[in-house]
């Protein structure tokens, strides 16, 4: 059940965006995804040794990818500044959910109709949960989630397009690519590479649990064609949004409520195809 990597990532993306967001109160953007790249990129050094063996061209591979991650977070980073979150993340997780997906049906590996109607339910799930504008603009954060998610599906297809016996190098030459260009630009622009210990902590956690969901997605996409586990991961949103009811006490509005039931039905849908 291919999907279950695509779970597992959401999962991981959702916990480390909610720690993400913890650090982002008390530091910058840059400050806290360099923190969280690095502290992947470090403990996949320890862990891909135990898991595979990568060659040049999966670590090339891998490296690549970390560009198109690290212009994925500063784009989504940037969505938020100019419109509001909910218009953004949205945005940037069904753009990245559906080209990976366009994809495999290029490649002859199109879902059956229970992945199709799945895949189409998650989708719609995502926007319902997550969607709102704050009363901000709306446009600039439909651009810049679309831009965002483009990298974001670059960053998935890439990574995951490696050999089975590599394990997760991939994700360690992703990370520790995408670590060296944001702290690039924090030193160009001499700007404080990182923050204090609380914020930085916070993000180190992030970190750990996002660099987690990408192995998920790349140990999926090296085994399975890679449309399902990219749409079951890009359903994070609702994560998100469960965990802050969950443990916050963060009120549900029903049509939320109605997203995550959607989320959840489309998930089985695609792994019953």
């Amino acid at each position: 059940m291919s999907v279950l990597y695509g779970v597992a990532a959401a999962l991981l993306i959702g916990v480390s965006d909610s720690f993400g967001a913890q650090a982002s109160r008390r530091s910058t953007a840059l400050q806290s995804v360099t923190a969280a790249f690095w502290a992947a990129g470090l403990a996949g050094l320890v862990i891909s040794p135990m898991l595979g063996a990568a060659d040049g061209d999966d670590l090339a591979r891998g490296a690549l990818s970390g560009f198109a991650a690290a212009a994925a977070l500063w784009t989504l980073w940037r969505s938020y500044a100019v419109s509001d979150v909910g218009v953004g993340a949205p945005m940037a997780a069904v753009v990245a959910g559906v080209i990976p997906v366009l994809i495999d049906v290029v490649r002859g590996d199109a879902p059956g109709t229970l992945g199709w109607v799945g895949i189409t339910i998650g989708m719609a799930s995502l926007v319902l949960t997550s969607w709102s504008t704050g009363g901000r603009p709306v446009r600039p954060g439909l651009v810049m989630g679309a831009v965002a998610g483009v990298f974001f599906a670059a960053m998935f297809v890439i990574g995951a397009d490696t050999s089975v016996d590599s394990g997760i190098w991939p994700m360690t030459a992703q990370r520790l690519t995408a670590a060296l260009v944001v702290t690039s630009v924090s030193l160009v622009r001499r700007l404080p590479v990182l923050a204090g210990a609380t914020p930085t902590r916070w993000s180190v956690l992030g970190g750990l649990a996002g660099g987690g969901a990408i192995a998920a997605v790349v140990l999926g996409g090296q085994r399975h064609p890679l449309g399902p586990i990219a749409v079951a991961a890009s359903l994070y949103p609702a994560v998100v949004i469960a965990l802050h009811w969950l443990l916050f006490g963060e009120r549900l509005r029903w049509w939320q409520t109605v997203g995550l039931v959607g989320a959840l039905l489309g998930v089985v849908l695609m792994a019953a195809d």
